[in-house]
């Protein structure tokens, strides 16, 4: 989307940053040790007042059409304000103004697709109580890859992983219960991107491309052998009233759910506020770092 970061920061009148910016949003650094972690301090800064509530709804509105069409890298951030709007302070605006500043040093984010066998696949994955107010955080990488050479069985080593590929969709919102305990997040994921990809798999197969059982992958064994039925809930029976819906669906044969280490989640990147120096090492994986005009060369 050429110009688009151009001409929302001339609309806002945003300078250009002094300083490279690499993150979309702070972060807090944790801190390791015996001693319990503490929340995020209660932001007591001023409220904004009528005009400047308009400007960062706009904002909002603005950067995340950009943000769901292109770049998804600030999509957690976008969220996270969004989730404030209806209160915002001094602060929020601050980070807005961070936000602004990171589009400002990546204004010109390119996806790029690999023709594939148009298989849908879902990395799931969800952060717990990483959001104000004890919530979590549910995202999902959604992307079209090759058929697997074993369709009955989840990737092994005798049955490689998919190929990677750009996101088409890339769910990541703020889970409206609040979740009892990691697992429970975990599985939430799971029902979530579940449902999600009910249209999508539709919708492939009505433009003429049929659809195997769809590959989640998730970084929580609890919540991958509940979804399988190979272990045996003793707790939270939120989780049965919710959530077994993604249980069922495998039972049917529409899923197939398995574990993989966090590592190889590419979800994972969209579950929380990471470190600046994540942001660098990891933007290169989900957008193109050349120069638009080579593509035309690849």
């Amino acid at each position: 989307m050429p110009d688009c970061i151009d001409k929302a920061l001339q609309r806002f009148e945003v300078p250009t940053p002094t300083r490279a910016q690499h993150s979309p949003h702070a972060w807090l650094a944790p801190v390791y040790g015996t001693g319990p972690q503490l929340t995020k301090p209660i932001d007591d800064s001023t409220p904004l007042d009528k005009k400047g509530l308009t400007r960062l709804q706009q904002v909002i509105g603005t950067i995340l059409y950009y943000a769901r069409a292109v770049d998804n890298t600030m999509l957690v951030s976008l969220g996270t304000l969004a989730s404030k709007q209806s209160a915002a302070t001094e602060a929020t605006s601050a980070a807005t103004m961070q936000l602004l500043n990171y589009c400002a040093t990546h204004p010109d984010a390119v996806i790029r697709f690999h023709a594939s066998g148009m298989q849908l696949a879902i990395d799931s994955n969800a952060s717990y109580l990483s959001e104000s107010e004890a919530r979590s955080r549910v995202v999902g990488y959604h992307f079209l890859t090759n058929a697997p050479l074993n369709p009955d069985k989840a990737p092994e080593p005798d049955n490689a992983p998919p190929p990677f590929n750009g996101p088409f969709h890339i769910l990541s919102e703020i889970a409206t219960p609040v979740l009892a305990s990691a697992a429970e997040a975990e599985f939430a994921g799971l029902y979530r991107n579940g449902q999600e990809s009910c249209t999508l798999r539709t919708t492939l197969i009505e433009m003429g491309h049929p659809q195997l059982p769809t590959r989640i992958k998730t970084n929580n064994s609890a919540a991958a052998g509940t979804a399988n039925d190979t272990v045996k809930q003793r707790c939270s029976k939120a989780i049965d009233m919710r959530y077994y819906w993604i249980r069922d669906r495998v039972r049917q044969g529409q899923f197939i759910v398995h574990w993989k280490r966090g590592a190889d989640n590419d979800a994972d990147y969209f579950s929380k506020h990471h470190a600046p120096a994540h942001h660098r090492r990891m933007r290169s994986r989900y957008l193109y770092e050349g120069k638009p005009s080579q593509l035309d060369s690849v």
